[in-house]
């Protein structure tokens, strides 16, 4: 199909939204062969341009670093959600929401009404969701992934498993088949990839001890190319806040624990390569965020989610 037969005309503001055709005028962005094979027989070219429909809905999975530095984080989502959710909603109705807390390990949400709990179509229950992983695992410094009833003070290095949670996003959130499919992750590090370990704070192949921080067995289970594939594969945009260079050391936010990579590499795979692989938010089509500025209230958290949401719908994935 011609890229001119079809465009998606993004809105000046959240409340308009609507593919139209170059000849029409205003700003069009152009779209790929995905939108006529992914849109339903009855919205596909059938002889006159105006059937031409964006199709999108709006899938937003809250990807969140829940170690005990993230608390304003969750704080801020939690009284600001609601903004999210109805722009969200203005733009495309029936937004599905969902949220993936982890530390060295991760949980996906699963209290929300729809799909076995992992979905959320409000701010109400989303709200209970923040509040309840930060009761549950920021607070206790305990990782999502062994349940609330998990050991406390369980985070020996300041790398956050972001990988596997990512990992996880891609294939386990109950993503619909035609929609924007959006990830929002903020952490303050970078992280670890297989086969290392985040219980293992001094990198000798043992997970045995027990003064503080207390190591635990939590193997990273995925590379960074594995995660990204995944992303790739169910076509979802990453958007990232986090910190582009380290904390200074009298920082409250700075992490106190011992570290596998040095602090120079705090925004690797998020704003700068790692390991000579691509960022994540490049990889994915999306964008990478400074989380200083947010901290500093120079930066508007829902926003700049909203902005996104915005300018990523119905335009191709690359």
């Amino acid at each position: 199909m011609n890229a001119y037969l079809v465009s998606c005309l993004l809105a000046a503001t959240l409340a308009a939204s609507a593919c139209a055709d170059p000849f029409l005028g205003g700003d069009a962005r152009p779209a790929d062969s995905r939108v006529e094979s992914s849109l339903p027989p009855d919205l596909r070219f059938q002889g006159d341009l105006h059937q031409y429909k964006c199709a999108d809905v709006i899938d937003l999975l809250f990807v969140l670093d829940v170690s005990s530095s993230m608390t304003f984080v969750l704080d801020t989502l939690e009284k600001e959600i609601a903004l999210v959710v109805a722009a969200s909603n203005k733009l495309a109705p029936n937004t599905h929401l969902g949220l993936i807390g982890f530390v060295d390990n991760h949980r996906l949400d699963t209290t929300g009404p729809l799909e076995g709990g992992k979905v959320h179509t409000d701010a109400a229950s989303l709200q209970a969701a923040f509040r309840a992983f930060k009761q549950t695992y920021t607070l206790p410094n305990r990782n999502p992934g062994d349940g609330p009833s998990g050991p406390t003070l369980q985070n020996p290095i300041c790398e956050e498993n972001a990988v596997d949670s990512l990992h996880g996003a891609a294939l386990d959130f109950p993503w619909r088949q035609f929609s924007n499919r959006v990830i929002i992750l903020v952490t303050d590090d970078t992280f670890l990839e297989r086969p290392d370990n985040y219980g293992d704070r001094d990198g000798d192949g043992k997970t045995d001890k027990t003064d503080y921080p207390r190591e635990g067995d939590y193997p990273a289970r995925f590379t960074l190319a594995e995660a990204v594939a995944a992303l790739k594969q169910a076509k979802v945009r990453v958007f990232s806040f986090t910190r582009l260079k380290p904390p200074g050391l009298l920082d409250l936010t700075r992490c106190g624990t011992g570290r596998r990579l040095p602090w120079s590499a705090i925004s690797d795979g998020w704003s700068t390569p790692y390991q000579g692989q691509k960022p994540i938010p490049e990889q994915s089509s999306g964008k990478n965020f400074d989380l200083d500025q947010v901290y500093a209230g120079k930066l508007s958290l829902t926003a700049t989610i909203n902005d996104v949401v915005l300018e990523s719908h119905c335009a191709p994935i690359d």
